[in-house]
């Protein structure tokens, strides 16, 4: 079932396109992860020989330790499967140089620490190999990397009938003990060197006429 965060082949650059259709072509069953996927590989040969070796390492990793086929779809797909999505910001941070951000794009998927390096380095090598040859991936924020950022927590303002004024270095502070009650505590023997009491300040001596 496709959802509004579906993202399709037309939405993506041409660039991103070939990094999808090699990564298609590469994690493929079968002898296809053995040879040179397509006639017209827009790079050279010999560098794209060690990508295919890094992508079939991390295949036979991946189905000794994992035993979880790798969620890609066939090569006429015309939109792409969520593990798809990281391996394209996978790559992106990769030219990048963001070697961090690679292995918790990949971490979803290949939970085992012996599958995700030989398949962060796979994925390091085709971006590399990509860029030798001029095809570089732009940042996109609107697939999974706005869901990896923190969100920024803004202070709550608070209005000015409500903040508390801040006591000038001489007032007196209020202390949680009358001095009303003064009388009554001492008709009980309470211990006075304990208490606390809070004297009428100067303006309620104005309002009251004074002591």
């Amino acid at each position: 079932m496709m959802t509004d965060t579906t993202v399709f082949m037309n939405d993506l650059s041409s660039s991103e396109r070939l990094l999808v259709w090699c990564v298609r072509r590469l994690s493929g069953q079968g002898d296809g992860t053995r040879g040179t996927p397509g006639l017209a590989l827009p790079c050279f040969r010999a560098d794209f020989a060690a990508v295919i070796e890094a992508f079939h390492m991390a295949m036979n990793r991946l189905r000794a330790y994992q035993r979880t086929p790798v969620d890609v779809a066939i090569c006429s797909a015309t939109h792409l499967t969520g593990t798809e999505n990281r391996f394209l910001l996978a790559a992106t941070a990769a030219q990048e140089g963001h070697e961090g951000e690679v292995r918790r794009m990949l971490r979803p998927i290949f939970v085992h620490h012996h599958v995700l390096s030989p398949f962060a380095a796979a994925i390091t090598q085709l971006g590399a190999c990509l860029a030798g040859a001029g095809y570089w991936l732009p940042r996109r924020g609107n697939m999974l990397a706005a869901s990896s950022r923190m969100p920024v927590v803004r202070p709550r303002q608070v209005s000015a009938a409500t903040a508390h004024p801040t006591p000038e270095p001489h007032a007196q502070q209020a202390q949680p003990v009358g001095a009303g009650c003064l009388a009554a505590m001492r008709w009980h023997q309470a211990d006075m060197g304990r208490a606390q009491v809070m004297w009428p300040g100067p303006t309620a001596a104005v309002q009251t006429g004074g002591l």
